[in-house]
């Protein structure tokens, strides 16, 4: 013999007298409205905030940094000889620099003439690697990338 189900439950989840047995359960969140395949338009733009002081100024701030290590960088690279005048001031970084120099001997970087570390002073720049320099001074030739030059150098020490 079986025991029969504890009163008030649905043993066989039979539905009560009356109802539509293929209906569905309602949503469980409420009514669904809108179809469910529409796609869902773009997002509206966020609203755009005030610009602050302290956000200009680090804007600028990035600018002159970034201008600083441009001119850095163009100065190492294009600056020393190539860029050296008569009457400016050269010390050469990694040599001596005595006779004839050609490029890749010194590291020449232009500094002031009262500077103790100035080894030469420009007295002539020629264009054209096979400038002529008078005996007293040493002359430095540098080519490639149509700047060919020739500095003469009056040495100051």
């Amino acid at each position: 013999m079986t025991t029969p189900p504890p009163p008030g439950t649905n043993p066989y989840n039979q539905q009560p007298p009356g109802t539509n047995p293929y209906s569905q359960p309602p949503a469980p969140y409420g009514p669904q409205g809108g179809n469910p395949y529409s796609v869902p338009g773009p997002p509206a733009p966020a609203p755009r905030r005030p610009r602050s002081v302290k956000g200009i100024l680090k804007g600028a701030l990035s600018v002159v940094v970034i201008g600083v290590v441009a001119y850095g960088g163009y100065t190492t690279w294009f600056g020393g000889a190539a860029t050296a005048d008569a009457g400016d001031c050269l010390h050469a970084g990694n040599a001596a620099a005595t006779g004839v120099i050609s490029v890749g001997d010194p590291e020449f970087e232009i500094v002031d003439c009262g500077d103790p570390g100035a080894q030469f002073k420009v007295a002539d720049r020629q264009s054209g690697t096979d400038g002529n320099c008078d005996e007293p001074y040493s002359r430095y030739t540098q080519g490639g990338s149509g700047r060919d030059f020739t500095l003469c150098l009056e040495p100051l020490k």
